[in-house]
């Protein structure tokens, strides 16, 4: 076969798929390195510390994250993981499949369809020869390679929505492709909801309208939709969980984080496609950093090479979860971006009153690793104050690390104090016991 593909060597593609399709993954496998390609797999059964560690670092390291896409990976949960770590990675997704997207969609959950309705899928037709099929996957892995991974081009995508119900036999190029079809408001969410010139909305009145307009799509999401209007809005604005309403300024910044230009106009969809990728990152970053992730502790050893200020972004929004656990990693794994800049250390600070002390004790961890000088006052208040011996005991290690002046002019005060006390209790026994 003519394989209409140049410089294959210079790509590395990272396979991944659940066991139970180890035939099909054989197949691309060979056929990928037949060609020239650099191709990871892991060929042994997924379970060990050895396979947690190559896995993510396969991933973080790859060109293209090549997903073949099946009734049982969609189900498998360290498939889910790697997707949503290619995600978070910004890397190029590019699903593979046999079935029929009929069969496949209703088995994926809300974090996959987000993730996966911006990429191109090859839908292979078991109809055709071998021949026809490698050549559908070599075009997409041109096309995939050409793809812009930039915020505008990302975002125009998810503007095209798949829909289950009328994603069914249309044929291109002897290939089943996946239909999509394109929602239409007639104006901005905030301007047909509120009015244009409103400069404030109460929260109540956000969320009843973000139910009202969307509430198909997050039916077709599996979202329930008192849930995911809630969740939304408080992670897409960045919103403390006291908040009350939403300003037009909060808003704007969200539609235009580059700043809105004079006279730019809203989109009719800006906001829901926003939100879906915005949202796509929250579930991503959870499935990756939560206690039974398959590729928790590789991402944030590497969390240095991500390099994606969405990451950064999406750690410090973690920061308020209401989950202690992804608090407490999501602290950590901050620590490893090596963004020390003053928004990240105000958040990371504000943990050490949090009410779970692990919280605690990972806010004195990631404040040490920053070496912050700034952060020495609140270090020592933890040391001098926390009710838990280990959150002291990090805080201590963390002014040990940091070692201004400061710190160790507050250390000998608490220390000097310390010995008086130590000595004084010497003198009670003493006297107690004559």
């Amino acid at each position: 076969m003519a394989v209409p593909f140049t410089d294959s060597s210079k790509f590395n593609i990272m396979i991944s798929y659940s066991h139970q399709d180890s035939e099909l993954m054989i197949r691309i496998r060979d056929l990928l390195t037949a060609n020239g390609f650099d191709v990871w797999v892991d060929t042994k059964l997924k379970g060990g510390s050895n396979f947690f560690k190559n896995i993510g670092s396969a991933v973080i390291g790859c060109d293209i994250f090549l997903f073949i896409l099946t009734e049982h990976s969609v189900a498998s949960k360290f498939c889910q993981d790697e997707v949503s770590l290619a995600r978070i990675s910004n890397k190029k997704i590019l699903p593979v499949t046999y079935c029929a997207v009929t069969d496949v969609i209703p088995e994926m959950d809300a974090g996959l369809r987000l993730i996966l309705s911006c990429v191109q899928w090859i839908c292979l037709d078991p109809k055709l020869d071998d021949e026809e099929n490698d050549r559908q996957i070599f075009m997409s892995l041109n096309e995939t390679l050409q793809t812009d991974l930039s915020d505008d081009s990302r975002l125009a995508n998810y503007h095209i929505e798949f829909s289950e119900e009328e994603s069914t036999a249309s044929v291109k190029s002897h290939s089943r492709v996946l239909r999509r079809v394109k929602s239409i408001h007639l104006a901005g969410f905030w301007a047909r909801n509120f009015g244009e010139g409103v400069t404030k909305a109460d929260l109540k009145d956000v969320l009843a309208a973000i139910k009202q307009d969307y509430s198909f799509d997050f039916m077709r999401l599996k979202f329930d939709d008192t849930w995911a209007s809630k969740a939304l809005t408080f992670w897409c604005f960045d919103l403390e969980r006291s908040a009350t309403f939403i300003t037009r300024a909060q808003y704007d910044k969200f539609i235009f984080p580059e700043g809105r230009a004079e006279g730019q106009r809203e989109e009719p969809d800006t906001f829901w496609v926003r939100c879906k990728d915005g949202f796509s990152v929250r579930l991503s970053m959870q499935e990756v950093f939560n206690a039974q992730s398959s590729v928790r502790y590789d991402s944030i050893q590497n969390l240095s090479k991500i390099k994606n200020k969405r990451v950064i972004t999406a750690l410090c929004k973690l920061l308020r979860d209401n989950d202690p656990n992804i608090r407490a990693v999501a602290c950590i794994s901050l620590s490893y971006t090596g963004n020390s800049n003053p928004s990240t250390i105000d958040k990371v600070e504000k943990l050490l009153k949090d009410d779970d002390r692990l919280v605690r004790e990972s806010a004195c961890v990631a404040l040490g690793k920053f070496q912050c000088a700034e952060s020495v006052p609140a270090l020592l208040n933890a040391w001098r104050n926390d009710m838990i011996s280990d959150v002291r005991a990090a805080a201590l290690r963390a002014l040990q690390i940091i070692d201004t002046p400061e710190a160790a002019e507050g250390m000998k005060v608490v220390k000097t104090l310390q010995e008086e006390i130590n000595k004084l209790g010497v003198v009670e026994q003493d006297s107690s016991s004559s």
